[in-house]
């Protein structure tokens, strides 16, 4: 390890915690998962997922001359409404990609010669395989991200810069790292979508149909568990789920979430959801899906 160490406090950032990988070119197991992935169909219409594949799997093609994969853990809240907790407020890719660059600010003044870039599941990167690699914890068998300290409501943040791996310390042990056995995330998934432990069909599950689909919703809302924005059913039958104090920024439309029942969103104007909600992730999704 080098003895110029640099120095990240990911808390003053809004952070819960931070890890440096190394950049290496992703393993040939997640690979051929990946293209298995792909080759299955399980996209749906995410067809982003199948560009740029060679950059997926090396961050070096993404940013050349990279030497190391940063990786920050956000967090947020409760669901409500109906809405997934992570969306009850402003979208969170600008919220996190804002810290990034603050994060960055830093690097710059310990490592002057720093080069870098900052991502938040925008960009053909597998965060949560990294995540693992910098030691921040496991991938359960939800498919979900989990840190053995903070849970599941985290969204991971990363900066692929060309700072060595071995400048930054290593993340302490964890406490855990596998999720166990007990199979309460494939009970309480609604669609069956969590067909075995980390088998998940994204074409069946309440969040891909509400959020990424834009084919007319072909489940009720009764049949969604009440579901307009996301799913959390596997997160929240999960023991790993803890709940966190989440960034301010996630929390600004949490009441006027609230306050919406059937009848306020049926009778909601395009016009009058773009104005209230047009910093909101909800837009991706669009007034049409959330009314049904």
């Amino acid at each position: 390890m080098s003895t110029n160490l640099i120095n990240i406090d990911e808390k003053a950032h809004g952070f819960l915690d931070f890890g440096a990988a190394r950049v290496d070119s992703v393993d040939e197991a997640r690979r051929q998962a990946f293209e298995n992935y792909l080759a299955e169909g399980r996209q749906g219409e995410m067809s982003y997922l199948a560009r740029n594949l060679e950059k997926r799997f090396d961050p070096r093609q993404l940013v050349p001359g990279a030497e190391s994969v940063l990786c920050f853990l956000a967090p947020y809240g409760a669901a409500g409404g109906g809405v997934a907790g992570f969306a009850q407020g402003i979208d969170y890719h600008k919220v996190i990609k804002d810290r990034l660059f603050s994060v960055m600010e830093d690097l710059r003044r310990q490592f002057p010669a720093f080069e870098g870039r900052p991502f938040v599941d925008s960009a053909p990167v597998l965060e949560r395989y990294w995540a693992v690699k910098a030691g921040l914890g496991f991938i359960g068998q939800n498919n979900f991200f989990i840190s053995p300290e903070y849970g599941l409501r985290t969204i991971i943040g990363v900066i692929i810069c060309n700072i060595p791996a071995d400048n930054f310390a290593p993340h302490a042990p964890l406490a855990a790292t596998e999720c166990g056995a007990c199979g309460a995330c494939l009970r309480a998934c609604p669609t069956g979508a969590l067909r075995a432990p980390f088998d998940l069909d994204p074409r069946r599950c309440i969040a891909y149909l509400t959020v990424e689909s834009h084919e007319p919703l072909a489940l009720s809302l009764e049949e969604r568990q009440g579901w307009r924005f996301g799913c959390e059913a596997c997160m929240q039958a999960c023991p790993w789920d803890k709940p966190l104090t989440p960034l301010p920024e996630f929390e600004t439309h949490r009441a006027e979430i609230a306050a919406m029942d059937d009848q306020a969103w049926h009778d909601f104007s395009q016009a009058e959801f773009e104005r209230r909600f047009a910093d909101s992730g909800l837009r991706r999704a669009g007034l049409d899906h959330l009314k049904h």
